[in-house]
């Protein structure tokens, strides 16, 4: 599959097959998604390898159907242990406060509880984190966030930006229009390409210490939702979370 623009991808239109044969529909969104993410991609029976920024090869094996439904399965169960090992840091964090209070000031390990409790928050905003990724219904809201805010970073600030929702048989088409506040100094169309990439610490180079919209790349795969990206007017980067119902999920 190529891109006809020689960039990533902004809809299956702009795919075609490289022998010129009929493309295949799944086959046409996989390989997007595969340029989109630059990482591999599943739909259905089919897998697609990103080689170039414009380039992606597929595959039809049958067996690959339902190959991420492991993903719940294994995130229900990660959550569900780390749930337990938090309530017993907090009762230890209980009993170890009671302690201190007991004992003399000098004797007081009040930076160990203070760091056991901060601990305790990071694992339980964790928790929240996960808890979301296993519940599509319940994060697409934070799917959109991460949009808004990767906008944000890669454009070097915003001038404006607009959220809208449609529906489109079994998506809800969420848009985040993101206008920069400086237009003539922006790389719209690198924006554009590394919209679904780790989060940059700045255009152009490095890797910042959140991943942005990057992080929902094997949630978006599993539950059958799609990300694409254009430029509007020369002037806004656009991207549309096509966010499929749960009820409609694919497997």
């Amino acid at each position: 599959m190529h891109a006809r623009t020689g960039s990533p991808p902004t809809g299956v239109e702009d795919l075609e097959c490289g022998d010129g044969s009929p493309p295949d529909r799944d086959a046409l969104v996989a390989a997007g998604q595969a340029l989109t993410w630059q990482s591999p991609f599943t739909l259905g029976s089919v897998l697609a390898v990103p080689l170039t920024r414009a380039s992606a090869v597929t595959f039809d094996h049958p067996e690959l159907a339902g190959v991420d439904r492991w993903h719940d399965r294994f995130l229900r169960g990660f959550a569900h242990r780390m749930a337990i090992e938090l309530t017993i840091a907090s009762v230890t964090a209980e009993l170890v406060g009671e302690t201190a209070e007991a004992q003399p000031a000098e004797a007081q390990p009040g930076e160990d509880v203070r760091m056991l409790g901060s601990a305790i928050t990071g694992l339980g905003q964790l928790l929240k984190d996960i808890g979301g990724v296993r519940r599509p219904e319940e994060c697409k809201s934070m799917i959109v966030a991460d949009t808004m805010r990767t906008h944000d970073v890669l454009l070097g600030g915003l001038g404006s930006q607009e959220v809208s929702v449609r529906r489109h048989g079994a998506f809800a088409v969420h848009t985040v229009r993101s206008v920069p506040r400086r237009p003539e100094r922006c790389d719209l169309d690198g924006a554009r390409a590394q919209v679904g990439l780790p989060w940059p610490t700045r255009v152009g180079g490095g890797i910042g210490e959140d991943l942005g919209l990057a992080r929902w790349r094997s949630t978006m795969q599993a539950h059958g939702h799609q990300v694409w990206s254009r430029l509007e007017e020369r002037d806004a980067l656009v991207t549309e979370l096509w966010l499929r119902d749960p009820a409609e999920a694919p497997g």
